[in-house]
């Protein structure tokens, strides 16, 4: 029988500064095993800073294209045209809008400079991976954010089949099972939600998509994030892996030539 793995991942580091300290928190003390830094973002700073210091603690790029909100002061890093608006990244509700008219090389020069700020602060990124855009939103998208992977040598998350054959394609990981995301799960009785999760989790590899956080003001997704943080340290959550004896991985631990 295959082993039940699982891969814990915590999203949005750096969105702001409550989800800086939260997030390096669940990894070394909870049960994440990895994460993904927004550099375009207010918490940017201080994620990177406070990472950088934490060599330990395994993150990726959480690749951005999207503001959660239209007034949200998320700048890209280059210049393209086709991604932005009067210097601000375009809000989620015009998610269609950016698919349909962002150019591809623009698209690839930011994704570029969001590495290469991760990497010039100091911090080795293990994987790329996106921001409410599953696989990049367009297989163009992924197939250019598969050649950077591979040509910074890291990994890359695949959620979507396009995505998922691609990476098994070039001879990498690929999850089996169909992901989750947190900000799918409700608010109400979210402990047992999650807890019949584990429950159901089958052969092969699974991954969640975590988005802890302490309190912030500006955060919509503030409740959620705050309940992930305490999901996230929960002895019960920790206990019932335990018992179905699932192997919790982060990004870091699919080596590229893992079978």
């Amino acid at each position: 029988m295959s082993p039940r793995e699982l891969i814990i991942n915590v999203d949005d580091i750096g969105i702001h500064s409550g989800a800086v300290d939260a997030a390096i928190e669940v990894i070394t003390r909870g049960v994440a095993a990895s994460g993904s830094v927004m550099v375009v973002c207010p918490g940017a700073n201080a994620a990177l800073d406070l990472l950088a210091g934490h060599p330990e603690v395994p993150v990726g790029v959480h690749l951005t294209l999207t503001a959660d909100f239209s007034d949200a002061p998320w700048s890209p890093l280059t210049a393209g045209a086709s991604i932005q608006e009067n210097g601000r990244l375009l809000g989620i509700e015009r998610r269609e809008q950016l698919l349909a008219q962002a150019v591809a090389g623009e698209v690839e020069a930011e994704f570029r400079a969001q590495i290469e700020a991760l990497i010039d602060a100091g911090v080795q990124p293990t994987h790329l991976d996106w921001h409410c855009l599953a696989d990049g939103g367009r297989d163009d998208i992924f197939d250019l954010t598969m050649e950077l992977a591979v040509e910074y040598g890291i990994g890359i998350r695949a959620w979507t089949d396009h995505g998922r054959d691609a990476v098994r394609s070039r001879g990498r990981t690929a999850q089996d099972q169909p992901f989750l995301d947190s900000f799918a799960a409700p608010v109400e009785g979210r402990l047992e939600w999650f807890l019949d999760r584990i429950s159901e989790i089958r052969d092969g590899l699974t991954e969640w998509a975590m988005h802890p956080a302490r309190p912030a003001t500006l955060d919509k997704g503030s409740d959620l994030r705050v309940s992930d943080r305490e999901l996230l340290l929960s002895a019960s959550i920790r206990q019932a892996l335990d018992d179905e004896e699932i192997t919790v991985l982060g990004h870091g631990d699919l080596t590229l030539d893992r079978p």
